[in-house]
């Protein structure tokens, strides 16, 4: 936490609510704010163009695919070997 200057010195009650009422505003009006800002950055966008639209689904095609092409190479690295029965895994993750 940030220490914004001196420490403030209170003489009655009345200094601490008011000085709690303003912490309080303050609070609420960053929660505000953030609150506006998290929904603003998982708003899904919308294309506005056809060509934003084409450009979005091609986009995921290669995505799924990036991931299809992965997920094989991986598959083939971590398959058990018929050949060399080794039941050392570390040695086909390394080697």
């Amino acid at each position: 936490m940030a220490n914004n200057g001196p420490t403030p010195i209170y003489k009655s009650l009345d200094d601490i609510r008011q000085r709690k009422q303003e912490l309080r505003s303050m609070l609420q009006k960053d929660n505000g704010e953030i609150t506006q800002l998290w929904q603003g950055l998982f708003a899904p966008s919308r294309p506005s163009t056809p060509t934003n639209k084409i450009q979005g689904f091609m986009t995921k095609g290669m995505g799924v695919v990036d991931g299809a092409i992965l997920g094989w190479k991986l598959y083939q690295r971590f398959r058990p070997n018929k050949k060399a029965k080794s039941k050392n895994w570390l040695a086909r993750l390394f080697g």
